[in-house]
């Protein structure tokens, strides 16, 4: 009898069926309570394995317990002990002395550094004065009963230590072994995370379907080159794709409304040095959306996913319109990290009694822009701004000036010549310099002096 059904209630075929909606609709309901991070479970990765625990998980707790370890050597002690290595950490392993067990005191002294060993043993705690609070697994220690050799290492280009330095060429040489780096690791693991979060934000909050593109294309022009796979008919080839823009746009008259992927691109742009021919985007494609919606989506997209040792980011994120960047910056896309915004000083030079300056500001679209840098007198030495007024003069056909705060408080400058002391500190206060700061000053035409700025 069903649940909720009364006894010798009759179970007529559209009965049936609120029955069958009623159940399917519970069970929907209690996978995606679950698959939607409702109920928080820890993996068992030590599920379909041939050991009982990892190197990284053993405490106190478990001293008593035999366990079973696989990994690989990170490090042996004249016979008398090894550190046993894998993906979750370190644990100390007891080679034993006694006769009894010479077989398994022969195998694991004689097994070379980075060899991937089983060892079944007891866990115990550490003699006293002898634990590593450095490690997490420092106070314990697991006392071999069993072992087995699963693979001896041969020797190898470079030791799989975190605190040897191996050379760029030598790494990707290798970079089989390089993965075992904890490093690089930490960094697999972490994407892995944060991808399997956005998959589940996407899909499971908001109802986007993933949807997986092809790989092999036609031609799409515009962009960057692209990458071709000859194909078995003459003189026809496939495109790799660089973005799944087309696809995207065809799911979308599809009527599916909601996509992403996470998508595989290729551009052939090797004359850069600074360009990848292959990565990975979050690619995403919405209908009947505007664009605070789709700003709001990628904001909470990023605070769902970002890893928690990171720190929480904060929402809504910043942002400026195209004119904001280019008069505060002089740039569309700005490194706000290091403020040194363009200041316009167009009223304050209006004030002075400076012919050349008056000249140019009363023209249709003259004007007077000045970035500070702070403490830049520490670092920028006299051949440093005469390069940069060099590059400017060359470039853009304009002229720059400097200005320099003193110690104590005046303005070195060709310009101070024209100033009184009042007005020397009307620019201080206009620009909110400070001792060493250092400002670049440029009167012109505005499109000209932002650019240059």
């Amino acid at each position: 009898m069903a649940p909720g059904w009364a006894a010798g209630r009759s179970l007529t075929f559209p009965n049936m069926l609120r029955l069958v909606r009623r159940v399917l609709f519970q069970r929907g309901t209690e996978r995606a309570r679950l698959s939607s991070g409702w109920v928080h479970r820890a993996p068992d990765v030590n599920s379909f394995a041939a050991r009982t625990n990892t190197c990284g998980e053993l405490r106190a707790a478990h001293v008593g317990q035999e366990v079973t370890l696989c990994g690989w050597i990170q490090y042996q002690r004249q016979g008398l002990f090894l550190v046993l290595r894998d993906f979750q950490g370190l644990t100390q392993i007891i080679i034993p002395q006694d006769e009894a067990h010479s077989h398994v005191r022969k195998l694991l002294s004689n097994a070379p550094v980075e060899s991937v060993v089983r060892v079944t043993g007891i866990v115990s705690s550490r003699p006293p004065g002898q634990e590593n609070p450095k490690m997490p697994t420092g106070d314990i220690e697991v006392k071999a009963e069993t072992a087995e050799v699963l693979n001896f290492c041969k020797k190898l280009p470079f030791e799989i230590k975190d605190f040897i330095k191996k050379s760029e060429a030598l790494r990707m040489q290798y970079r089989y072994l390089d993965l075992r780096s904890s490093q690089l690791q930490y960094n697999l693991r972490l994407r892995s995370q944060v991808v399997m979060r956005m998959r589940e934000y996407l899909c499971n909050h908001h109802g986007f379907v993933d949807v997986e593109t092809p790989t092999l294309f036609k031609r799409t022009p515009g962009g960057a080159k692209e990458f071709l796979v000859p194909s078995r008919e003459a003189g026809k080839f496939y495109s790799l794709p660089q973005s799944p823009q087309q696809f995207k746009q065809l799911l979308m008259i599809g009527g599916l409304d909601r996509y992403f992927q996470v998508a595989r691109c290729y551009r052939d742009e090797g004359s850069r040095p600074d360009r990848q021919p292959e990565f990975t985007q979050i690619d995403i494609e919405m209908s009947f959306v505007d664009q605070a919606g789709i700003q709001r989506l990628i904001e909470g997209l990023l605070q769902y996913s970002w890893p928690e040792e990171r720190g929480p980011i904060m929402t809504p994120f910043p942002t400026m319109t195209y004119d904001e960047a280019l008069a505060d910056y002089g740039t569309d896309k700005p490194d706000t990290r290091f403020g040194m915004k363009i200041v316009d000083i167009s009223d304050t030079l209006r004030r002075l009694d400076i012919g050349f300056v008056q000249n140019v500001l009363t023209y249709p679209h003259g004007t007077a822009k000045a970035i500070c840098i702070p403490q830049g007198a520490r670092y920028l030495k006299h051949k440093d701004l005469e390069s940069l007024k060099e590059a400017a003069k060359s470039r853009f056909n304009q002229e720059i000036m400097d200005v320099i705060c003193r110690p104590d408080g005046s303005l070195k400058s060709l310009l101070t010549k024209f100033l009184g002391e009042e007005q020397q500190s009307e620019l201080i206060r206009v620009l909110n310099m400070q001792v060493d700061d250092v400002v670049l000053l440029a009167v012109g035409d505005h499109k000209r002096v932002v650019i240059e700025s």
